[in-house]
């Protein structure tokens, strides 16, 4: 049976890549779970993530890394996708933790094809300054976010790819694309305000999978906020049309 159809070994495939391809600044291994601490920046990288398929008591698991988090400053936060039994939820809601940010995966089979290279696409191997300059622009980071999101990527360790299209020299789409395990997943996807629904980010995808195909990925995928139907749309349209699972963070009153 193929990993495309086996949807176990595919969901926890997919969450591998996903995490290697934005990485947290330190990983704790605690049991099943790893603890991910990035200063602060974004809940996927500084929240506990189940590393397979955790059912029963966590009870122990929830009072070790709050302590971590806690001695780091940090909220704890645990990272809970649907792929875990429900009972998992149920533990922390018990304790006071509520949900918050409902994200859903993506999945799409990608194809051998030729590369199709679009010349107003630039590709990097690494995130230049000129690259990580307009990244942050367009997201609108203020300085300490520029400094950590600088930082997580350069803690990547997979094979990743950096594209900007431009219009008269100003980015106007831009996104990277980090692969693992014969998966590429797509991250940063971002388009100028003005010119959003112009698809200019479904030529920056485009070329991102030609150059994922060129590499050998059999697969793409990415993680996205449930309420963002604007950004699903694209995303379907670009072929990533099975959904695999959900994830909720949970994150306790006090924090």
């Amino acid at each position: 049976m193929s990993d495309a159809s086996n949807g176990f070994d595919l969901n926890w495939r997919v969450e591998e890549t996903c995490r290697k391809a934005w990485p947290s600044l330190t990983e704790e291994v605690l049991g099943d779970w790893v603890l991910r601490f990035a200063a602060g920046h974004s809940r996927r990288a500084n929240s506990a993530n189940p590393l397979r398929a955790v059912t029963g008591e966590i009870g122990a698991l929830i009072d070790a890394a709050e302590a971590r988090y806690a001695a780091e400053d940090l909220p704890a936060i645990f990272r809970i996708p649907t792929l875990l039994a429900p009972e998992i939820e149920t533990q922390f809601s018990a304790r006071g933790y509520l949900p918050e940010g409902e994200t859903i995966t993506l999945y799409g089979d990608l194809y051998p094809m030729p590369m199709r290279r679009d010349p107003d696409v630039a590709i990097d191997a690494h995130p230049t300054d000129i690259w990580l300059t307009a990244m942050s622009d367009l997201q609108g980071h203020n300085q300490t976010r520029r400094q950590s999101y600088r930082a997580i990527l350069a803690q990547l360790q997979v094979p990743a790819a950096f594209l900007m299209f431009r219009i008269d020299g100003a980015p106007a789409a831009m996104a990277y694309g980090a692969l693992h395990d014969g998966l590429l997943c797509l991250e940063s996807v971002i388009t100028a305000k003005v010119l959003r629904g112009q698809g200019y980010a479904s030529r920056v995808l485009g070329a991102l999978m030609g150059w994922a195909i060129e590499q050998g990925a059999t697969g793409v995928c990415l993680q996205v906020e449930a309420q963002n139907t604007v950004a699903q749309k694209l995303y379907r349209g670009m072929g990533l049309t099975r959904e695999l699972y959900r994830y909720r963070y949970w994150r306790g009153a006090e924090a």
